[in-house]
């Protein structure tokens, strides 16, 4: 049996690095991806996802990786939480697991983005008509998980991705796949994971608002309706490897995880995690997202000079750093399996980020 689970590691590694090795060679593209609601994380337990692809388990594990729900702690399980996310928009997140014996466990997730109304201007009214627009995005998943081992599980997750305003609609399907294995190398407390996220077709705009009402320059037609065609954008394709390891110190325990993140559209980034438990009472925890330096190099074929571009604004993302967070278990005040946990996330242009979780088991 070892030597199966071996194997599904092994392939799961040899798919993500053949994966990663066509992704990079692509070269550098920054901002060319859509539907990036799909990069935002939900939940605070996780903070950064500092190890998580390795060790997270639950509901909030579906954004991590999808194998983690197999290893849910209850046998039915629900999740809320509230993100104070940049330029005053809100993330709202819910979902719902169950456990079926042998046949595996299923959740359904949807979170949602609260971005508020949006002046409708013109070039004839570039103050506003008056008129204002509330923009649509939201992602509803399935998921299914299934422990093959007691050490080695696999998971799957389908989003529906939706985002519409002022006329307009895109919708896409993606897919995460991901694996766990624990006690890697026979190592007590080491585990392992690798996902792969936001797997899926590009994804057009269509709506009333691409028709627009004119006339062909230069000829003697009327006016007539045009429809103007919206360029295809893709996913925003990741893959993580992470690697977690728990220290049993008597009355908590010590988690150390790390997580390297292989984004097909942006900088690579480096997550870090450490996480004392003090028994099933909480925990506390701190984080660091490091970004890779980006390689800017001249194109021939263009007559773009990146290396003068970006000399001036350097890529960065503005979540790197430190932040922290605790979770607080409610069960031997309430009698209820019921957790809250709590993130704070700075950022480095918007105001610092605030997330609150709570969690309910069965």
């Amino acid at each position: 049996m070892v030597v199966l689970n071996m194997k599904a590691i092994r392939s799961a590694f040899i798919m993500g690095i053949v994966i990663t090795s066509f992704a990079s060679g692509q070269g550098a593209r920054n901002g060319t991806s859509g539907a990036s609601q799909l990069m935002v994380p939900q939940g605070a337990r996780y903070l950064s996802g500092g190890g998580a692809t390795a060790n997270a388990v639950g509901i909030d594990a579906i954004f991590w990786n999808p194998a983690g729900l197999a290893r849910a702690e209850s046998n039915v399980s629900a999740i809320f939480s509230r993100r104070n996310y940049i330029a005053d928009i809100g993330v709202n997140f819910f979902g719902a697991g169950v456990k079926l014996g042998s046949f595996g466990s299923l959740a359904v997730t949807a979170r949602s983005f609260d971005i508020g109304e949006i002046p409708v201007t013109t070039v004839f009214s570039p103050d506003g008509t008056g008129a204002k627009f509330t923009p649509s995005f939201f992602v509803v998943g399935a998921t299914y998980a299934k422990l093959l081992t007691d050490r080695t599980s696999l998971g799957l997750n389908v989003n529906l991705v939706n985002e519409g305003f002022a006329g307009v609609n895109a919708s896409a399907v993606t897919f995460d796949a991901g694996v766990q294995y624990y006690n890697f190398l026979n190592i007590s407390g080491l585990a392992i994971g690798v996902v792969l996220k936001n797997f899926g077709g590009p994804m057009t705009y269509e709506g009333s608002a691409l028709w627009t009402e004119a006339q062909v320059t230069g000829s003697n037609r009327q006016t007539e309706w045009y429809k103007v065609e919206a360029a295809a954008f893709d996913m925003p394709f990741v893959m993580d490897i992470g690697a977690n390891y728990r220290l049993d110190l008597g009355a908590g325990s010590l988690d150390l995880g790390a997580t390297f993140e292989n984004n097909h559209f942006a900088q690579d980034e480096y997550r870090l995690m450490a996480q004392y438990s003090l028994g099933d009472l909480g925990t506390v925890r701190f984080a660091n997202v490091t970004t890779a330096v980006v390689k800017v190099e001249d194109d021939p074929k263009t007559a773009i000079n990146e290396k003068e571009l970006y000399k001036d604004a350097p890529l960065e993302n503005i979540f790197a750093g430190f932040s922290f967070g605790a979770t607080l278990n409610l069960k031997q005040f309430t009698g209820l399996d019921l957790s809250i946990d709590y993130a704070f996330v700075p950022t480095t242009v918007f105001a610092d980020n605030q997330i609150f979780a709570l969690r309910l088991g069965f």
